[in-house]
C-alpha cells in the first residue's frame, strides 16, 4: 500500500491544451467537412447532366478508292529577268521537274520581237521595249501569253546579283568564240574579254553574260548565255559539296539551281528567225509561227501542271478516274493541258465503271468559252451530255469524270 500511494503522489496534473486545438480546429474540421459534401453533391449532379456529343473522325481514303480527291501541286516554275544598268538583258525560263529530278531552261533573246497571233513584225514589240514601258509586270504578261501557263516566281536580276549567285560556283570555266569590245567615247573601240578560254570570276562571268558588243545580233549574246547556264551548271554538278557550290540562301536562284545541277537538265534557246527593222541594223530575232509552235510544246514537255496565269484564263479542271484505271485519266490530263485547261484537282469519281465520259461547268459563262469546249471536243465528249453542275470552287471550274471510253484501243 505504501508503494501505491507513493506512485499516486508522484502523479502531476497535465497542461490545459492550446486554444487553438479547443477552438479553432475543430471548427476548421467541421467546414471542410461541409466543403466535400457539398463537392460530393455537385459532383454528382454534374455527371448526372453531362451529354456526351458525337465524335466526328475524318474519313481518309486511300488513292485507289472512290471518291478520293487530291489537290494537284503545279510543277515549280522561275520567269528570271536579268537586267543591266536598267536595261533589259535577257529572260530565262527555268522549270523543274522534280525535286532533285533536273528541269530545263529555256532563253529569250532581250531584243526578241513578239508579234501579236496573226500579225507582222512591224506590229511587234522588242521585249526590251515591253521591259522599258512597264517593267516586270509588262514582261511576265508577254511570257505567260508566250508559254502559255502562269509561273511560281518572278523575279528581276541584275548583273550584280547574277554575280552574286554565281559567287560561290567561281570560277566558271568558259569559252569566248569572239573578242568582247566596249566603245569609247573617242569612237574607238577597246577589247573588254579576249576571245578564247577563262575562268569567270564570279563579277567577270555576271559582265559576259551581259555584255554585247556594238552593233551585234542579239541572237549571238543569248548563244553565250546558253553556254554561260551550262557552264555554271555543270560546275555545281560536279562539285563534291552541292550545298556548297549552290547560290547563297537570300537567291531566288537557289533552290532551282540546286534541283537543276542534280538532274538532268537541258538548257535551250528558244528557236526564232531574223527580221531587219531597220536598213543597216542588225537583225532583230522574232518569233515566228513555227517557234511560237516550238515554244508551246516545250512548255508542255517542261510543265505537266502547269500554273493558273495571271494575264488570261485557263480553265480548271478537276480530273476524276471513273474507270477503276487511273493510267487511263492520268493520259488524259495531258489531253486537257493541251488543249488549254489547267488541272488543280484530281481524283477519283464516287464509283467506277463510268461508261461515257463526263462533262461538267461549273460556271454558265463558261458554256460557250472556246477554251473550254476545246478541251470537251479534244477528248471526243458528246456535247449533248455536258451539263451545268454545282457552283464553282476556289479551284474548280469544270469536272472531267473520265470514263471506259477513254482507255486505249
Amino acid at each position: 500500500m505504501r508503494s501505491l500511494r507513493l506512485l499516486r503522489r508522484g502523479r502531476r496534473p497535465a497542461p490545459r491544451a492550446h486554444f487553438f486545438w479547443r477552438l479553432v480546429f475543430p471548427a476548421v474540421v467541421a467546414v471542410a467537412g461541409l466543403a466535400v459534401l457539398l463537392l460530393a453533391l455537385e459532383g454528382g449532379r454534374t455527371v448526372l447532366n453531362t451529354t456526351v456529343g458525337a465524335v466526328d473522325e475524318e474519313i481518309v481514303l486511300a488513292p485507289d478508292e472512290p471518291g478520293y480527291l487530291e489537290l494537284v501541286g503545279a510543277t515549280p516554275t522561275l520567269l528570271s529577268l536579268h537586267t543591266h544598268a536598267g536595261n533589259l538583258t535577257g529572260v530565262a525560263f527555268v522549270a523543274l521537274t522534280g525535286v532533285t529530278a533536273g528541269g530545263g531552261v529555256v532563253l529569250l533573246p532581250a531584243d526578241l520581237l513578239v508579234v501579236p497571233v496573226g500579225g507582222s513584225p512591224a506590229e511587234g514589240e522588242l521585249l526590251s521595249d515591253t521591259f522599258a514601258r512597264g517593267g516586270v509586270e509588262a514582261v511576265t504578261g508577254v511570257a505567260e501569253g508566250l508559254f502559255g501557263i502562269g509561273f511560281d516566281q518572278v523575279v528581276e536580276i541584275p548583273t550584280e546579283w547574277l554575280a552574286h549567285s554565281m559567287g560561290p560556283a567561281a570560277p566558271l570555266p568558259y569559252l569566248l568564240a569572239d573578242d568582247l569590245i566596249d566603245a569609247v567615247p573617242d569612237g574607238a573601240t577597246q577589247v573588254v574579254f579576249r576571245a578564247g578560254r577563262h575562268d569567270l570570276t564570279a563579277s567577270d562571268a555576271g559582265d559576259v553574260y551581259a555584255h554585247r558588243n556594238p552593233d551585234e545580233a542579239d541572237g549571238n549574246r543569248v548563244q553565250r548565255q546558253r553556254a554561260m547556264w551550262e557552264s555554271w551548271l555543270g560546275v555545281i554538278g560536279r562539285s563534291d559539296d552541292l550545298e556548297a557550290a549552290v547560290p547563297p540562301a537570300d537567291s531566288p536562284l537557289a533552290p532551282f539551281l540546286r534541283a537543276l545541277a542534280s538532274g538532268t537538265t537541258v538548257v535551250e534557246v528558244v528557236p526564232f528567225g531574223s527580221v531587219f527593222l531597220d536598213p543597216g541594223a542588225a537583225p532583230v530575232p522574232w518569233l515566228d509561227p513555227e517557234s511560237r509552235s516550238w515554244l508551246s510544246a516545250e512548255a508542255r514537255l517542261l510543265v505537266p501542271w502547269p500554273e493558273q496565269p495571271e494575264s488570261f484564263l485557263r480553265p480548271r479542271v478537276q480530273l476524276l478516274d471513273g474507270t477503276g484505271d487511273p493510267s487511263i485519266r492520268d493520259a488524259v490530263a495531258a489531253e486537257v493541258v493541251a488543249a488549254g485547261g489547267v488541272v488543280t484537282v484530281i481524283g477519283n469519281a464516287d464509283a467506277f465503271g463510268v461508261e461515257a465520259t463526263q462533262f461538267a461547268y461549273h460556271r454558265e459563262d463558261l458554256v460557250n468559252d472556246p477554251i473550254t469546249n476545246s478541251i470537251a471536243v479534244e477528248l471526243g465528249v458528246d456535247m449533248t451530255l455536258i451539263e451545268v453542275g454545282e457552283a464553282a470552287t476556289d479551284v474548280v471550274d469544270i469536272t472531267v469524270t473520265v470514263g471506259l471510253d477513254q482507255a486505249p484501243r
